[in-house]
């Protein structure tokens, strides 16, 4: 999986691949084809 990564504020996103953890039986698993960042998200990439 590929997942955009913040390590600290004002730098840019990172995109990462990371190994998905097995699922257990009494789990599922979502497949996520698109997601969006909210304004609040954005001012915590920006430092505020």
């Amino acid at each position: 999986m590929k997942a955009a990564v913040l390590y600290e504020a004002n730098t840019p996103l990172v995109i990462e691949r990371f190994d998905l953890p097995d699922v257990a039986d009494d789990q599922v698993r979502v497949r996520l084809m698109a997601s969006g960042v909210r304004h609040s998200d954005w001012h915590i990439v920006k430092g505020e």
